[in-house]
């Protein structure tokens, strides 16, 4: 599952984020995305989490401060969601 991190700063790196965001998920990589405003750099993070887990930690996550930048988490809508596996 996927997670994109924005609220980040320029200085920041994969490695810290990566340990950091452990002590809350598996965390299988991360990646940042530094074109447009290098300062203002946004991650895609790849977890091995259910979605349920994903969604309760990025909304108690959501808006912690990191280094004085408020962090954003958004979940892409194209990820797996158990709703869609009751239906089939």
């Amino acid at each position: 599952m996927q997670i994109i991190l924005s609220g980040l700063r320029g200085d920041d790196n994969e490695k810290e984020v990566e340990a950091e965001l452990k002590r809350y998920f598996n965390v299988v990589s991360v990646h940042f995305v530094r074109e447009g405003d290098p300062d203002s750099p946004w991650a895609l993070v790849e977890v091995n989490d259910s979605y349920p887990k994903v969604w309760e930690v990025t909304n108690r996550l959501r808006g912690a401060y990191h280094r004085g930048k408020r962090l954003r988490f958004y979940i892409p809508v194209h990820q797996p969601h158990p709703f869609f596996k009751r239906c089939a």
